[in-house]
């Protein structure tokens, strides 16, 4: 195209010098002796128009470039200039406006590629996934060997999460025409559908026929890691960074995989390269805060709290470090009071602040905190909750019952909101709405891993539908499989069901989760008593005793039943 082609030479800098002078001269007149010039081409005129729209672009005026590459279209079309306007509104967000000139565009230039695909993202970025779908199938009608538009649609497909769809799709591929990109997605799609194994065939495929597939070797790696399997995971991505091929994504997963594979040290080591980048430190310092290896978090974060200043976005891990593997609450209260208003760690430092505030028996000055913070954030539903637990732990049920009725108004969708009435429903003794609560959570959220379990546990106790609260109490696990308190329920409910043996298996793994809770050492005792282990069953009631739980006295008459002197 001749404008293309023009605005490579030597005329773009005489233009642009033009450009520059017309603005504080007005043009040449003829002198009488001399010709009129001639009137300047429509070429030439584009040609301004687009230097115009250059111009504006550098002074980020969006409307005005708009305006310039649209005299530049009418002037001297080209599915170029088209596809240049399109993105400029596309960039400024103006999808509305996109789609119109795409689709002249198209119109005018109905074999653009470029225009085609441009136009089918732009309805993408609408959430129009089916109109997206169809320009790109009306296309390959007439288009068959366009295996790329097949992808496109396929990955539009799964942005719909219509997996089954993008399957179909890229199965009727033939198999000379198809490609490893073709296999990539396929293994996406078979993730999508939860077809890990097949998946991870596809992932292999790939990498195979095409070792240098970055992107398949990380789906592969994180195919293995959503099976469970943090061997294969973990190895996936250490062969990526001894083949050198390194990203901050990279180094993250091998930092939580070897944490879940109880590799803390490991997975420091491979952090020593990156202690310069602030947001991969902090992210793996929350790790292993999280987990609980705080002496690894510290050589991360330590080092932070030597600058001067420290820098705010490591104050928060810092206090969470003091608090939790230092016992220094005070030292962790300065790290939370330093992080100003306004910043991301800003709220929820405030909860943190609240919550040690409390713990140190600085009620008063927590509760006033608190109620600061609902006035500062109203649209923050998490003072709310803190409040109204404030109120519970002062034993004023009422005012907490109010303010979580209505917050739940407020935001009806908020499933801790809801799960926390439920709750006080229940220690108001008023076990029958806090049950209509819990159904209530799971209909909206069916795996609530808490509420399953308060639903299956209580049901339990009750005596009730045993059969569903063995199926409530297993859904719970699906999603925590190592949660001692859920383990602990699906073993009541195999003792209501008079399973004892499989509520003794049940029982003697909740005590190794979670060893320090009065009630599990009670059915622990209990379930040894009815499998006429009295050893065991003594055992389990003496360990409840010394947890002074709200049972004691009970517990005590058990023992006595038993024979044995305390």
């Amino acid at each position: 195209m001749m404008l293309t082609r023009m605005l490579r030479t030597v005329l773009v800098g005489v233009v642009m010098l033009s450009l520059s002078c017309a603005a504080s001269a007005p043009p040449p007149q003829p002198t009488p002796n001399e010709p009129s010039r001639p009137a300047e081409s429509a070429e030439a005129q584009a040609i301004y128009a687009y230097l115009a729209y250059r111009e504006y672009l550098q002074q980020h005026k969006t409307d005005e470039a708009a305006q310039a590459m649209e005299r530049a279209i009418a002037l001297a079309p080209t599915p170029e200039l088209y596809l240049e306007l399109g993105n400029l509104y596309w960039r400024a967000s103006r999808f509305s406006d996109a789609l119109v000139v795409l689709k002249q565009g198209l119109d005018k230039y109905p074999e653009s590629r470029l225009l085609l695909s441009t136009l089918a993202k732009t309805y993408a970025a609408q959430g129009r996934f089916d109109d997206a779908v169809l320009t790109l199938d009306d296309y390959r009608k007439a288009h068959p060997d366009e295996i790329d538009l097949v992808h496109e649609t396929a990955i539009y497909r799964m942005e719909q999460r219509q997996f089954g769809d993008a399957v179909d799709r890229l199965a009727a591929i033939p198999k000379d025409k198809a490609t490893t990109t073709t296999t990539f997605l396929m293994g996406k799609a078979f993730f999508g559908l939860g077809l890990t194994d097949k998946a991870i065939i596809s992932f292999q495929q790939v990498v195979a026929a095409e070792p240098e597939y970055f992107d398949a070797w990380v789906e592969l790696g994180l195919t293995y890691e959503a099976q469970k399997n943090y061997i294969d995971a973990e190895r996936i991505f250490a062969q990526l960074v001894d083949s050198g091929v390194e990203s901050q994504q990279i180094i993250f997963r091998l930092v939580d995989l070897n944490l879940k594979l109880n590799n803390p040290d490991k997975a420091l080591s491979h952090l020593l390269e990156y202690q310069e980048d602030e947001a991969l430190t902090l992210e793996a310092a929350n790790l292993f805060l999280t987990q609980g290896f705080y002496d690894h978090a510290a050589q991360l974060l330590d080092p932070l709290a030597q600058e001067n200043p420290v820098p705010l976005n490591a104050l928060y891990y810092l206090a969470i470090l003091e608090y939790e593997g230092r016992n220094e609450p005070d030292k962790a209260l300065n790290y939370l009071g330093s992080i100003p208003a306004g910043h991301p760690h800003h709220e929820r430092s405030l909860v943190f602040r609240i919550h040690l505030l409390y713990q140190g028996g600085q009620k008063d000055e927590a509760k006033q905190l608190c109620l600061s913070a609902t006035t500062m954030f109203p649209r923050q539903p998490e003072f709310r909750i803190v409040l109204a637990e404030i109120y519970e732990r002062e034993g004023n049920h009422q005012a907490s019952l109010d303010l979580l009725l209505k917050a739940n108004a407020e935001w009806p969708q908020n499933m801790t909101i809801l799960y926390r009435l439920g709750l006080l429903y229940d220690r108001m003794k008023d076990q029958d709405q806090a049950m209509v609560i819990m159904e209530k959570v799971i209909a909206q959220n069916p795996e609530h891993a808490e509420a399953l379990n308060y639903l299956g546990y209580t049901l339990a106790e009750l005596g009730r539908d045993l059969e569903r609260a063995e199926i409530l109490v297993k859904n719970a696990l699906k999603t925590k499989p190592d949660n001692g308190y859920f383990i602990d329920s699906l073993a009541w409910v195999y003792l209501k069901q008079g399973r004892t043996r499989l509520a003794w298996q049940e029982i003697k793994q909740a005590v190794n989760f979670v060893d320090n809770d009065p009630i599990i050492w009670e059915h622990y005792g209990d379930i040894a008593r009815a499998l006429g282990f009295n050893g065991e069953a003594h055992k389990g009631y003496t360990k409840a005793l010394e947890l002074q739980g709200e049972n004691a006295e009970a517990v005590k008459i058990k023992i006595n039943k038993l024979g044995f002197r305390r």
